[in-house]
């Protein structure tokens, strides 16, 4: 494996960039989150409806 040193230019870096980064190695990294993206959302949002309810129910304020 090689290192590649950027000058610090800024077309430098993009260039790293844009020869290192392929769609493919992009969407390999997205579809291996995409499961844990799926368990998160609904969780996270069960905790917020359940800490809303539990809020509001010492003061009668229940709301949906």
């Amino acid at each position: 494996m090689t290192e590649t040193v950027a000058s610090g230019s800024m077309s430098a870096v993009i260039s790293a960039l844009t020869t290192s980064l392929t769609a493919d190695k992009f969407f390999g990294v997205v579809a291996d989150l995409v499961p844990f993206i799926v368990v998160i959302v609904p969780v996270a949002l069960g905790t917020y409806f359940l800490r809303k309810l539990v809020k509001g129910a010492g003061k009668a304020k229940v709301r949906f």
